[in-house]
């Protein structure tokens, strides 16, 4: 508990600094030589000698590179519990010390903690100079010479060298944190064309950083991941852990556009199967999230044309008590549009005309507008048959119809990006 509030207390302190910084538009910030300073006495007494003119000066000294990456690696994981400001403090710490870090003195380097934090601090979005400087003056054993490169790679998004460089970094032995940044960089790295190899770096990322900002990185990137291989179940473990320890972090909006598309897609050939794996998984949030995650995947599933996934999960988000006005028009819309081949036209265009569309949001007025235009398509198709044929050929006539209307929604709508 003491550990955990001083590193809380040491991030407010550098965190209210680095804002006074910013504010007053001076850098108040010294080399960090690793050596102790003398602070300015608050009021120095003339011509005091001896023990009494020392006690006038406090021995202090600037924070070390290792204190600086605490206090961020502290806002982090405030980040991942759904402190939006700590972003902003992270971001100002990092310029606020950077010119703390390239003036250090070079013996401050030879400490191990302070290396790990000078790479660190370069893929928390640092500047690179820092690492840059190590290298150019050679400040560090050529053992360490493959992480330097690596990581430079990866922040100047030189992504197949960074591939190669870390991949020869040996991470067992390392310090767990930096064991396990780097192996989500590595998945990161490894995400798009080389999934297998990606894998295994996340699960190894998050067991070593459990409750921080990369466990809650390494699910949101390795659920999906996991899905895409085929291994449903574990994907569904692994996006419950999320919700159930990260669903507040500030990058959660990011990670239910990527859940999302998951059960989507999963949704085209098991539908039933899908929304109840999905209820299951998302059974801890709160009714509006519920509601949002249902309405999201059921607009989705409508512009893929997954026209039964769309009105159930609509039919979801109906059924939870507590929908807003705009929420429930946007269900409505949904659900009827999803079952036009199914609805007599009438009742369809009653549900329709109920929606207020100056609620929806500019891609869902099209939504509206397309199933209109696709009730007026059967409207002419039924108008032009004979008279007394009404009741047979409708039958026939429905599949080419919900053809023009899935063609329809799909051309008046965005699919959702993860």
């Amino acid at each position: 508990m003491k550990t955990v509030l001083g590193v809380a207390l040491c991030a407010l302190i550098l965190g209210s600094g680095a804002l006074r910084a910013e504010e007053s538009g001076h850098d108040a910030t010294a080399a960090s030589s690793g050596h102790e300073v003398a602070a300015e006495p608050a009021a120095a007494t003339p011509g005091a000698e001896g023990e009494e003119a020392g006690a006038a000066w406090a021995k202090t000294r600037t924070p070390m590179p290792f204190d600086v990456m605490r206090s961020v690696q502290f806002l982090q994981d405030q980040v991942a519990r759904g402190n939006d400001r700590a972003i902003r403090v992270q971001a100002l710490i990092l310029r606020r010390f950077g010119r703390t870090f390239l003036e250090a003195d070079p013996a401050v380097w030879q400490d191990p903690r302070n290396f790990r934090a000078a790479v660190l601090f370069a893929l928390s979005g640092g500047t690179p100079e820092v690492l840059q400087r190590l290298m150019r003056e050679k400040l560090l054993d050529e053992a360490q010479t493959p992480l330097l490169e690596g990581t430079l790679a990866y922040v100047s998004n030189d992504l197949e060298k960074a591939r190669k460089r870390l991949s020869g970094v040996e991470l067992e032995g390392m310090e767990p944190v930096l064991a396990a940044q780097l192996s989500l960089v590595l998945g990161q790295i490894n995400q798009v064309d080389h999934p297998e190899v990606a894998i295994p770096h996340l699960d190894r990322a998050r067991l070593l950083a459990p409750g921080t900002l990369i466990e809650e990185a390494s699910l949101r990137l390795g659920a999906t991941l996991v899905d895409d291989s085929g291994d449903h179940g574990r994907a569904d473990q692994l996006a419950r852990r999320y919700f159930d320890r990260f669903s507040n972090s500030a990058y959660a909006g990011n990670f239910e556009a990527r859940f999302t598309a998951m059960v989507t897609s999963r949704a085209a050939e098991k539908a039933d199967e899908t929304l109840a794996d999905m209820s299951d998984i998302i059974a801890s949030l709160p009714d509006p999230r519920r509601q949002t995650l249902y309405l999201a995947a059921s607009r989705r599933s409508l512009v893929e044309g997954n026209l039964h996934f769309a009105q159930a999960a609509a039919d979801a988000a109906l059924a939870i008590p507590g929908l807003g006005d705009a929420d429930r028009d946007r269900a409505e819309l949904y659900e009827t549009a999803s079952a036009l081949g199914s609805l007599k036209t009438a009742d369809a265009r009653r549900t329709l005309d109920a929606i207020d569309r100056t609620r929806l949001h500019p891609e869902d007025v099209k939504l509206l507008d397309a199933a209109y235009s696709v009730l007026d398509s059967i409207d002419a198709t039924l108008a032009e048959m004979p008279a007394g044929a009404e009741s047979a050929a409708p039958a026939e006539a429905v599949p080419a119809v919900l053809a023009r209307a899935e063609a329809a929604l799909a051309q008046s709508s965005q699919v959702l990006k993860p």
